[in-house]
């Protein structure tokens, strides 16, 4: 018998048994144990779902979802990721590009067993990008099917930076929208923070790859990145750490999972890439470094961080907020 339908036997036998409780619950008009029925239910109806989920993609019914999550560096990406990936059942995949040489010691062939798109760069194979390209789309194919055949949801956290934060062109489409639309069904969250904070941080981090390394250029690239995307896909890094809970149930809603545990004690077990930030477990503001004359005066210049703070609701003056 196929994967495909033993699932579709175990879906019929879900439904086959909650169909008796429920004819069970209506005939006996039992509510001793209201509660513990009801979450009993929901959770069924949770693993019916995600057997109708498997089923219908693996028929060709539908495609697939699949969950990307944006944002630009030091924003605030990492922890927003870290609390993501402490989800029951999201598995997380972080600062994927297929193309980008960030990063990649280009003189001294770096140890990556498991990387065939590295070593093919290292190797010289004629037309690198374009295979780069097929290998990170069956790639992301395969490793989606073997996440949510388990149940799970897979979450990909872009490496934005790669796509409008160098001097490669700054693509229409951000590129793994472009490689993945036509295979899933995606749902995009993007995390957004004030371009003051995150262009200080980028600075003293040494990643200014693009020219003019000015506050304006920044927020005019940020700017194009955020223009595809609806303002109800945006979430704020500072309303994060005001209220982490609340955020976190937004951000589920946005993309499109059963709602999970905002228990984030233990969000620093997980490690993913990008990391460069804050310490410690604890959420919360934090105050702002101090910002130069100098950088006042490009603040208070930019037209392009005008533009942003009165499209995304952000003050143009220099408080946190």
């Amino acid at each position: 018998m196929s994967e495909s339908k033993d699932l579709k036997t175990l879906q019929q036998e879900l439904q086959q048994a909650l169909s008796l409780i429920n004819d069970y619950s209506a005939t006996h008009n039992d509510t001793s144990k209201a509660v513990l029925d009801t979450d009993g239910l929901n959770n069924t109806q949770s693993l019916l779902e995600r057997c109708a989920a498997v089923v219908n993609a693996d028929n060709g019914n539908t495609k697939p979802t699949l969950r990307i999550i944006h944002h630009f560096a030091c924003s605030g990406g990492t922890l927003i990721s870290k609390c993501l990936a402490a989800q029951p059942n999201v598995f997380l995949l972080s600062e994927l590009h297929p193309t980008t040489r960030l990063g990649m010691n280009m003189e001294k062939a770096a140890y990556t067993p498991r990387d065939i798109t590295t070593q093919a760069m290292y190797g010289r194979v004629p037309n690198v990008d374009e295979l780069a390209e097929k290998l990170f789309v069956n790639g992301i194919i395969e490793t989606e099917k073997h996440i949510r055949e388990r149940g799970g949801y897979l979450v990909i956290r872009a490496h934005t930076h790669a796509d409008y934060c160098t001097d490669n062109p700054i693509p229409e489409v951000d590129t793994l929208t472009r490689l993945l639309e036509p295979h899933f069904d995606i749902k995009h969250l993007v995390t957004v923070r004030n371009p003051i904070d995150s262009f200080m941080s980028l600075r003293d981090n040494g990643w200014m790859h693009f020219k003019p390394d000015s506050f304006d250029e920044y927020c005019g690239r940020l700017l194009k990145f955020l223009e595809p995307f609806d303002k109800e896909q945006i979430i704020k890094y500072e309303a994060f750490v005001e209220k982490p809970e609340t955020e976190l149930k937004h951000i589920t809603e946005i993309l499109g999972m059963n709602e999970g545990s905002d228990d984030l004690e233990y969000i620093d077990i997980f490690r993913i890439s990008g990391d460069s930030g804050r310490t410690g477990i604890e959420i919360k503001p934090r105050s702002r470094k101090e910002v130069s004359d100098d950088l006042e005066r490009e603040i208070a210049k930019s037209a392009s961080f005008k533009t942003f703070c009165s499209q995304y609701n952000y003050t143009e003056s220099n408080a946190n907020k």
